[in-house]
């Protein structure tokens, strides 16, 4: 799914208040971490499975059943 750099920014217009630092930090990341470069981008069909764990992953973050990235960090170094 090729998205031009338009389309991301009208995407990024939609976004809410709160997702922004989200989102800044992911983009921050990823234009920080060149070796990550010569990893081919992932181009497969998604399987009825992967839709639906999208769509379970997407409501169970409306309703705050997340893990904050610190506790991720922290469990990670344990």
């Amino acid at each position: 799914m090729a998205v031009s750099k338009k389309e991301l920014a009208n995407l990024i217009q939609q976004l809410s208040d709160k997702d922004i630092p989200l989102v800044t930090d992911f983009l921050k990341r990823l234009l920080s971490n060149p070796l990550d470069a010569h990893i081919p981008y992932d181009d497969e069909e998604l399987t009825e499975d992967d839709l639906k764990a999208i769509d379970k992953a997407e409501l169970e973050f409306k309703a705050g059943r997340t893990i904050s990235l610190k506790d991720i960090k922290h469990e990670l170094q344990n």
